[in-house]
């Protein structure tokens, strides 16, 4: 994981009135709302015994722990040791690990990191911050992030992985470029055949000839992607770390078409349904684990990968120091 970035942790919509239990980042978290509705997230573990205190309620504008009760605020700090009395001077250490937390675009994000966080989330001008015509989804993937994102970056798998959502299309890749803009990364890659006729045994389309069709990815680093598909088929996907081999993917579509609501919804599920499972069928059998700059035969074709691990490491690397 990168320090001292932002992370999207849960969905805002999720997020009601009781406190909920996730793993995030390498730790069980536990997400909750103050009275006045302002999102929460901090360690899921009373310090007085250890207790989970996803497991607690929400009393007085605090998270009560179901062990013996006390309370902490948003801050960590704990008002109330109910054996110890109301008189009770409570120690500054009977605290929890409160991370700094902020909500938009319908997502709670945190923090993770010891340096004053960043006044700007990172997010896309492509991209709308409220819902409108979307359908989204989350699920725990179970692999490292850094396979994901490398396979997003991996557009010329398409014409094998995903044949049956780009029927036709030419495997090579006849036109790219990647542009670096500091904290992201634009590419357009587009895909097609070789001058010379059909290649790798694909069949031919009607007209004889491949199908070509251009993909937009932008990425924000260090988790956000975006995909165009289409001109009015769009995809947001965030990959959030929840260990060394779990991941939280987000995902949600937007349709700039009539009725776009609906067709976000019919489009999202079976296309994600169906890209899951495809990609899983191949990312089922990679090594397990995190991915680092050096473990794959990259070719000119990853410029994109390249350039997004170079930028994690060297983030890694000056958030470790």
């Amino acid at each position: 994981m990168i320090p001292n970035q932002w992370y999207a942790v849960f969905e805002s919509r999720s997020l009601t009135g009781k406190p909920v239990g996730i793993e995030r980042l390498g730790e069980r978290l536990v997400a909750w709302r103050t009275d006045a509705g302002e999102a929460v997230v901090q360690r899921d573990r009373c310090s007085h015994k250890g207790a989970r205190l996803s497991l607690g309620r929400i009393a007085d504008g605090c998270i009560e722990c179901p062990y013996h009760g006390l309370r902490f605020d948003a801050t960590g700090a704990c008002r109330l040791a109910p054996f110890m009395g109301r008189q009770f001077d409570i120690p500054s250490t009977w605290r929890v690990e409160a991370y700094p937390t902020r909500e938009a675009c319908g997502l709670v994000w945190v923090w993770y990191g010891n340096a004053e966080p960043a006044d700007e989330l990172p997010w896309f001008d492509a991209v709308p911050p409220g819902g409108g015509r979307t359908w989204q989804t989350q699920s725990i993937w179970p692999y490292h992030y850094t396979r994901l994102m490398d396979s997003n970056f991996d557009i010329y798998h398409f014409p094998f992985v995903h044949r049956s959502l780009n029927p036709g299309l030419g495997p090579v890749v006849v036109d790219q470029q990647v542009e670096d803009h500091g904290d992201h990364i634009d590419m357009r890659v587009t895909l097609g055949a070789d001058s010379d006729g059909p290649a790798n045994g694909l069949a031919e389309g009607r007209t004889g000839r491949r199908a070509r069709k251009e993909f937009v990815l932008k990425v924000r680093m260090p988790n956000l992607l975006y995909l165009e598909m289409s001109p009015r088929f769009r995809l947001l996907a965030i990959m959030t770390p929840v260990d060394e081999e779990r991941t939280w993917v987000f995902a949600r579509y937007y349709a700039d078409v009539p009725f776009g609501r609906l067709a976000a919804w019919i489009g999202g599920r079976f296309e994600y349904g169906l890209v899951q499972r495809q990609d899983r069928r191949i990312l089922d059998t990679l090594p397990s684990g995190r991915l680092e700059l050096g473990d794959y035969a990259y070719g000119t074709v990853d410029a994109g990968s390249r350039l997004w691990f170079e930028k994690r490491d060297r983030l890694r690397r000056a958030g470790e120091a």
